[in-house]
């Protein structure tokens, strides 16, 4: 490419240094790149020397790299502006190893953390820590750095389970203290939202804060997990994941899939047989709705990607087209992956309206639609497999993903379920795992995963023993110590609410239920089956169209300010006509009642004696008792302790 394309404009065969393959570098010719090395660096010459022989072409002949090694995997700087060298050894495919640490292309993650320059010296700039990305042709690697600006012995969690173990060695090693834990208000809403995706009732808010049962929390835990709408929110997440949408699915089938989602979370299902169940349905689309994980327009290759992402954690997109270029998975592994959707196929008829049936075409074989080379089943990192007989090759796919030994599918669901309850997955993106994207706690990252499959991919373990944690129950405000701190778990990480728990928190709180088309009265915008069922509100708050697979926003907009300050939806709860505040007008006379319920149903909590005499004056002061008290409760659907889960 370098030497053929544009006509051969950046090599000079006859007179070397005038090669614009010399002269950008050197900036001798200026460019946006910068000057990158000197006439008298090694790169130079390396160059210089190839062009000088010709610039040869590089046959599979040569000597190849084919791993890379960090020395040291983990460095600790202490001080700002503290410096270290980073080592690179390179494993070659004749078995040789030699030091490459001045050939290979250096990068930091966080250049707020820590920069590195063209040499592999690395500085510290702030507290963290962060990853250093090296890499070399066709081959990636990378090591941790660690800054301490100001290394001192620091408070520890109080260790509940092996999380708070491995969170305490991270935070030891980074010196940052933990915030203090967060008190029964925050925990109790906390955990509904992050389990059922609701706040509490002002009645179980009340309860719960009263309750002097040493083992409340765990319990509030358990009873979560039982409830009806646990199924709902859950059905709701893995509905956005898994393309239920009417624009994919023909007619009722979001509606099907839907009630599916919810029976396997209902009844805790193992993950593992979730995930079995989805990739290995066959049959007809209302009587077996896991059918639907198959969406018409999703053809091999699509099938392959989703799956990857989905079940795994790893985004092989790239390779759909091309060779990686900074991870190991090729152009093989991804149409590897995608032959084991080959047998697919559908059939419609029936006495239902588009009514379609999945079946297993044995005979049908892959082919790529490009290359128009057909390919054998083969895993990630796998062998091709025999596929000879009648066999669904989906079987043989289903055993391998969700098999016990599998190095990414506890991990990949573990990380998806730390990311919802503690607001940063080990890895980010959720679907990203990469050599360059190193876990932010690997040990904890296995230690869960081994949890998990120890005990069955049990997701009400999973769930348990995450939220026993003391990492889990810390305050999310800040000390001194933990304020820069994004991503070792030294305080609860504040989180908008998603689109729906906050429209069915804000229809709880005023006592409003929101009407939506076609949908029986007092439906839970959690329980809509597909995103096509028109809601302003959830449009404005991001809620998904379903047709990728991505998670979702958290960041707020311009337009969600405006429309909570002046929109329509949280002023028409707070004054409707059936709502809590004008049924208990009559009931509930004392003014600091009344705003003490209003506190509970919307913050979970108490009000202060400043916090209640504000509310009792703006009651009084206000035109009306009735349009006071509406007052009081917009302006709390409106703080940011509302809006978000903290």
């Amino acid at each position: 490419m370098i030497v053929a394309k544009h006509n051969g404009r950046r090599i000079d065969k006859a007179n070397p240094e005038k090669s614009l393959l010399l002269a950008k570098p050197t900036y001798a010719v200026k460019h946006a790149g910068g000057k990158l090395f000197t006439e008298s660096s090694t790169d130079y010459q390396t160059l210089k020397n190839w062009i000088q022989k010709g610039a040869p072409s590089n046959p599979l002949t040569d000597r190849q790299m084919v791993a890379l090694r960090v020395i040291p995997e983990l460095a600790t700087l202490t001080g700002k502006d503290a410096k270290r060298r980073l080592l690179v050894t390179a494993r070659f495919n004749d078995g040789t190893e030699a030091d490459v640490s001045n050939l290979v292309k250096y990068s930091s993650n966080d250049d707020s953390i820590a920069a590195i320059n063209l040499k592999g010296e690395v500085t510290g700039a702030r507290g963290g820590e962060t990853a250093v990305v090296v890499r070399g042709p066709g081959v990636t690697a990378a090591a941790r750095v660690a800054v301490i600006p100001n290394p001192q012995k620091t408070a520890l969690l109080r260790v509940s389970n092996f999380v708070d173990e491995h969170i305490n060695t991270k935070l030891q090693r980074l010196s940052i203290a933990p915030s203090e834990l967060a008190d029964d208000a925050t925990f109790l809403r906390r955990v509904s939202l992050d389990i059922i995706g609701l706040i509490p009732t002002g009645e179980e808010a009340r309860a719960f804060l009263q309750s002097t049962n040493p083992n409340k929390r765990a319990e509030l835990v358990d009873s979560l997990l039982k409830r009806p709408e646990y199924a709902d929110y859950w059905a709701l997440y893995w509905g956005d994941h898994l393309d239920n949408t009417k624009q994919l699915l023909y007619n009722k089938g979001p509606y099907s899939f839907t009630r599916w989602l919810n029976s396997q979370f209902e009844s805790n299902i193992p993950y593992d047989q979730f995930v079995r169940n989805l990739l290995t349905s066959s049959g007809n689309m209302y009587d077996h709705p896991a059918t639907n994980y198959y969406p018409l327009m999703k053809k091999e290759l699509d099938l392959a990607e989703k799956t990857s992402q989905l079940f795994l954690g790893v985004s092989i997109g790239c390779a759909r087209c091309h060779n990686h270029p900074l991870e190991r998975w090729k152009q093989d592994d991804f149409n590897g992956l995608a032959a084991y959707f080959s047998q697919v196929r559908y059939k419609n008829g029936g006495p239902r309206n588009n009514e379609r049936t999945l079946y297993v075409d044995f005979d049908r074989q892959y082919q790529n639609p490009d290359s128009k080379r057909r390919f054998l089943p083969k895993p990630l990192d796998g062998p091709n497999m025999d596929t000879s007989g009648l066999t669904d090759r989906r079987e043989l796919l289903a055993f391998w993903v969700t098999a016990k030994e599998n190095p990414w599918f506890a991990r990949a669901m573990v990380n998806r379920m730390w990311r919802n309850f503690m607001g940063r997955g080990f890895v980010e993106p959720v679907d990203d795992f990469r050599i360059t994207n190193p876990p932010t706690n690997e040990p904890l990252l296995n230690a869960l995963a081994k949890d998990f499959t120890d005990h069955n991919f049990d997701l009400h373990h999973l769930i348990r023993r995450i939220t026993a944690s003391s990492a889990y129950q810390l305050s999310s405000v800040p000390n001194q110590s933990n304020k820069q701190d994004t991503m070792a778990y030294s305080r609860y990480y504040p989180k908008r609410l998603g689109a729906e728990p906050l429209l069915d928190s804000l229809s709880q709180a005023a006592g409003s239920h929101e009407p939506f088309q076609s949908m029986y009265p007092g439906t839970r915008a959690t329980q809509l089956p597909e995103p096509e069922i028109e809601s302003y509100f959830l449009e404005v708050f991001d809620r998904p169209s379903r047709q990728l697979v991505c998670e979702r926003k958290n960041t707020p907009t311009l337009n969600q300010a405006l429309h909570m300050i002046g929109g329509d939806t949280a002023h028409r709860k707070a004054s409707d006509k059936s709502g809590f505040i004008a049924r208990n007008l009559s009931t509930i006379a004392d003014d600091s009642k009344m705003a003490e319920e209003l506190y509970l149903r919307t913050l979970s909590r108490f009000p202060d004696a400043e916090e209640k005499a504000n509310a009792v004056n703006a009651v009084r002061a206000a035109k009306s008792r009735q349009q006071g008290l509406e007052d009081v409760l917009w302006a709390l659907m409106n703080t940011k302790e509302f809006l978000y889960n903290h």
